[in-house]
């Protein structure tokens, strides 16, 4: 691409749609400026970074995998046109919803606005009842999905069911929203060494609330360390966790 403006405007892009499909929010908010807007034509648009985030976050940190593939592009100066099919794996199962997009950025490199020309119709009636059952899901079963992650050692795993707001209690260490989770859980496989994490009870305590016995065991300086974690948890989401340490922390 001959015109640097042009060229930067594309890379500013490119970065948003990796960061899109690392399913990773903190990514995606650092491709974003502080006053991004996205917009679902006709519906209002949704205006701020942290706002976008949590938009864009209510679908993807539900999904297991994230594709958006570019199927024409066009680029300008601040400005780009993308016809694009964004591809989401929920669930087991591959959910597909066709845009048109105006997408603008700033001298920064930041993504300053998307605004999005979407089928959601299609996208309605096929996700939208996937969406409600696992806004609906039983406390137990939205822990469950977070304890199966813990085994895999991969932070953005680890935070997938978190609500973006979330708080995280870890005997005197407080993490406020999905990102300071994240950046926590990125600090546990080194942590851990060879040491694992072994969950033992798991007891509902109330409609949405989760209490869970674990300890770590393995060869390491982590071994024989243990707690209970409460979880509480709205809409699908956990919103709160905190760690009750039977000894010193990891």
């Amino acid at each position: 691409m001959s015109d640097p403006a042009a060229a930067l405007t594309r890379e500013a892009i490119a970065t948003l749609l990796g960061a899109i499909e690392s399913r990773d929010l903190r990514k995606i908010a650092r491709a974003l400026s502080a006053d991004a807007s996205w917009q679902n034509v006709p519906h209002p648009p949704v205006v701020g970074r942290d706002a976008v985030v949590a938009f864009l976050g209510g679908v993807i940190t539900w999904s297991d995998e994230v594709r958006w593939d570019v199927i024409s592009e066009s680029y300008e100066p601040v400005r780009a046109w993308l016809e694009r099919v964004d591809r989401f794996l929920i669930d087991g199962e591959w959910y597909a919803v066709r845009c048109n997009g105006v997408i603008e950025t700033d001298d920064a490199g930041l993504v300053r606005s998307v605004r999005d020309y979407v089928d959601l119709g299609e996208w309605r009636d096929r996700v939208g009842p996937v969406l409600e059952r696992l806004r609906s899901r039983p406390a137990a079963e939205v822990v469950q999905r977070h304890l199966d992650a813990v085994g895999q050692g991969e932070a953005v795993a680890m935070t997938a069911d978190y609500a973006v707001d979330a708080v995280l209690i870890r005997g005197g260490d407080r993490y406020e929203g999905w990102g300071a989770i994240a950046d926590y859980f990125d600090t546990v496989p080194g942590r851990l060494g060879a040491c694992r994490v072994v969950f033992h009870d798991t007891t509902s305590t109330a409609p949405s609330e989760v209490m869970v016995r674990w300890s770590i065991v393995g060869d390491g300086a982590a071994a024989g360390m243990s707690g209970i974690d409460t979880f509480a948890v709205a809409e699908g989401r956990i919103s709160r966790q905190v760690v009750a340490l039977d000894n010193h922390d990891f």
